[in-house]
């Protein structure tokens, strides 16, 4: 029995108990590629990491939902430390940063500090459940999460690992060498590398590199996800 990762959708991160920042990726590559190993691998057990509200394939796949981005690293590690993993696809939309503290701008100019540290360790912060309404300007301080994907070869080093880029308004060779860094970086075995603008303008193309150095045009989300599985099954 193959067993595969996919991530798909996008992740959320809180700003208070009825605020969230998130992005508009709607799972559907990653929807596509489920469906189509469903389809080619017989024995297979997938597990399906996606948001709330993502596009999701319609049966056996085993279905478990995330918000933030902690939430996803804490599924993906317990899956990678118990079980198997023969493929990991991360397609997934992951938020690069996440809420450190709040506050307002009032509160800023209040606050004489030298540095950063000095700075979040003083300034008065919002606390609540609720941040009022009320606030004519209200500061959100940011701060970078893990990158899930540089955590999966260290737990479980034989997984196959494909990861995903994506850029916007880059030149092809811009594109290809991000995506070729992100390959070395992460010891991914093939990258996905799409440019926003092409998505946007209705021409979805993507370029898929693999260690060999071969790189492969794909067409749509439907071409990306059929090639992408040809060479998952060929590893």
């Amino acid at each position: 029995m193959r067993k595969i990762i996919i991530t798909a959708g996008g992740t959320s991160e809180k700003i208070d108990n009825v605020r969230k920042i998130t992005n508009s990726s709607t799972g559907k590559l990653g929807k596509l590629i489920a469906e189509h190993l469903i389809n080619t691998i017989r024995d297979l057990k997938l597990y399906y990491i996606c948001s709330k509200d993502a596009l999701r394939p319609n049966s056996k796949a085993n279905i478990i939902e995330v918000e933030s981005v902690d939430d996803l690293k804490n599924k993906v590690q317990f899956l990678l430390r118990n079980e198997d993993i023969d493929v990991f696809i991360h397609s997934m939309a992951v938020s690069d940063y996440t809420v450190d503290f709040t506050t307002t701008f009032n509160n800023i100019g209040k606050c004489d500090c030298l540095d950063y540290d000095d700075f979040s360790t003083n300034v008065e912060k919002n606390n609540d459940n609720k941040i009022s309404s009320n606030e004519e300007h209200l500061v959100i301080f940011l701060k970078k999460t893990i990158k899930v994907i540089s955590i999966v070869k260290n737990i479980s080093p034989r997984t196959f690992l494909v990861g995903f880029k994506l850029l916007d308004g880059v030149s092809k060779d811009k594109l290809i060498s991000v995506a070729g860094d992100l390959m070395k970086k992460n010891n991914c075995d093939i990258v996905v590398a799409n440019d926003l603008s092409n998505i946007r303008n209705g021409c979805h193309i993507a370029y898929i590199l693999d260690e060999s150095g071969e790189i492969e045009t794909a067409k749509g989300k439907d071409d990306i996800a059929k090639r992408l599985v040809k060479k998952i099954i060929n590893n």
